[in-house]
C-alpha cells in the first residue's frame, strides 16, 4: 500500500471495514448524513415518526404482559434517551435491560441509577462470572476486542427477556450501518434480528460455540445464543432502531439527558474526544487502540465525524485533532486489564502486536508503531 486514501468530507480512511467510497471520494456514512439532513435524497422524518406511532400501537395491542417495549441499556446518554423517550414522549411501558459491564465506571453505576428514577422497571443481567474472565480473554486474543461477549451480550440477552415475558417490541438507539457506514442494504434497514446480530453484532464473525471449550460449554453460554426464529416467531417479536424513525443526534440527547442529573466522565478516556461517550466502560481505550493498529483511526475519528455531519467542527481542526489523540491509551489502565485478564505486560503486548497493520504501520527509532502515511 502506498497511500490511505480518505473520505474528502469525513476522516475516514478506506481500510475502514464495510465503508463504501463513491466516484467523488465521499464515504457511503457522509452520503448517509446528506439523507438523514435533507441536503441529497432527503429522508421523509415525518413518514418515518408516523410509521413508528404505527409499530408502537400494534406493540401495546399484542403485548401478553406488563411491559409493551424492551430498551437494552448500559446508562450510556443514548440509552438513558432511549428509555425518556419511549416512557415519556411515546408514552410506553418499558423494561429497560442491561448487560453487566465487567469494567463498569462510578459515573456509569451514578447513570443507570438516574435511568431508573425516569420510572421504569430494570433489569440488570451478570453472566456467571466464572466465564467472563475467559471469554474476555478470548474474544481480545482472537479478535482484538474483549467487549466481545458485551456485544453478543446486549444484542442477545433483551431478546430472551422479551421472549419470556411476552414483550412485542425492542427498541435499540441509532443503526450504525446509517451513522458510521455499512453495506447499502443495511443502512435503510430497520429490524434488528438475528441476520443483523449474525452480521455486525459477533464482531468479526466470532461465535457463541468458537469460545466453546475444556472450561466452557454451550450450556454455560446459553443465554449468548439467540433465541431460536421458532421462539422469536411465536412470542411475536421484533427488533428495530429508533434512530431508523427519528433523527438520531447524541449531542441533543445528551443535553436533554443532563438535566435528569446523568452525569460525563470528568474528561475523555484517552484516545476520545468527548467525554460523554462510553462513560460505563473504563477499558475503552484498549479496544480502540486495537482498532487504531488494525484500521489507521480510532474513537476520536467516529466522533469528530459526527460532528464533522453536523456542521459544528471544520474538517482541518479535526484533522489535527485525531492526529494527535487517535489511539492513545492510559498506562493505568493497560496493568490493569492485565490483572483481570490474568496476563504479563509482555503477553498484552504481543497480543497488540498481532493485531498491527503493517501496510499502514512501521516501528520508530524507539520501538513504537507509527503510521506511514500522512493522515489527510
Amino acid at each position: 500500500m502506498s497511500s490511505i486514501r480518505y473520505c474528502k468530507c469525513c476522516l475516514f480512511p478506506e481500510t475502514k471495514p464495510d465503508l463504501y467510497f463513491d466516484e467523488e471520494g465521499v464515504c457511503d456514512a457522509c452520503r448517509s448524513s446528506q439523507r438523514k439532513h435533507g441536503i441529497e435524497n432527503a429522508i421523509d422524518w415525518d413518514q418515518r415518526a408516523k410509521q413508528f406511532d404505527e409499530i408502537l400501537s400494534e406493540a401495546k395491542s399484542r403485548a401478553k404482559g406488563v411491559y409493551d417495549c424492551l430498551v437494552p441499556v448500559s446508562g450510556g446518554k443514548d440509552s438513558t434517551w432511549q428509555v425518556y423517550a419511549m416512557k415519556k414522549i411515546h408514552g410506553m411501558n418499558p423494561l429497560a435491560v442491561t448487560f453487566d459491564q465487567f469494567d463498569q465506571t462510578s459515573t456509569g453505576i451514578h447513570n443507570l441509577e438516574v435511568l431508573r428514577s425516569i420510572g421504569v422497571d430494570h433489569v440488570h443481567f451478570t453472566l456467571n462470572p466464572n466465564i467472563v474472565t475467559p471469554l474476555l480473554r478470548k474474544g481480545f486474543e482472537i479478535v482484538g476486542d474483549h467487549y466481545w461477549v458485551n456485544h453478543v451480550g446486549i444484542y442477545t440477552v433483551p431478546f430472551h427477556f422479551a421472549v419470556n415475558f411476552g414483550i412485542p417490541l425492542v427498541i435499540f438507539g441509532e443503526n450504525p450501518q446509517f451513522e458510521y457506514g455499512g453495506p447499502e442494504l443495511s443502512r435503510d434497514n430497520l429490524l434488528m434480528d438475528r441476520r443483523w446480530r449474525q452480521e455486525f453484532g459477533l464482531m468479526r464473525g466470532l461465535r457463541e460455540e468458537d469460545m466453546v471449550d475444556t472450561d466452557i460449554s454451550m450450556q454455560d453460554l446459553g443465554m449468548l445464543c439467540y433465541p431460536s426464529d421458532e421462539k422469536i416467531h411465536e412470542a411475536g417479536v421484533i427488533g428495530t432502531f429508533y434512530g431508523f424513525f427519528h433523527k438520531w443526534d447524541a449531542s441533543v440527547h445528551t443535553e436533554l439527558v443532563k438535566t435528569l442529573g446523568w452525569s460525563a466522565l470528568p474528561e475523555p478516556p484517552a484516545g476520545s474526544w468527548v467525554d460523554y461517550e462510553n462513560c460505563d466502560m473504563k477499558f475503552i481505550d484498549i479496544r480502540e487502540r486495537v482498532k487504531y493498529l488494525k484500521f489507521g483511526y480510532g474513537r476520536a475519528t467516529d466522533q469528530l465525524n459526527i460532528e464533522l455531519r453536523h456542521g459544528r467542527i471544520e474538517r482541518s481542526e479535526a484533522l489535527e485533532i485525531a492526529k494527535k489523540i487517535d489511539g492513545e491509551v492510559n498506562e493505568e489502565n493497560i496493568l490493569e486489564f492485565c490483572e483481570i485478564l490474568k496476563i504479563s505486560r509482555e503477553e498484552y503486548d504481543e497480543v497488540m502486536d498481532s493485531f498491527v497493520n503493517h501496510d499502514i504501520f512501521e516501528r520508530d527509532g524507539s520501538g513504537q508503531w507509527v503510521m506511514k502515511f500522512e493522515r489527510m
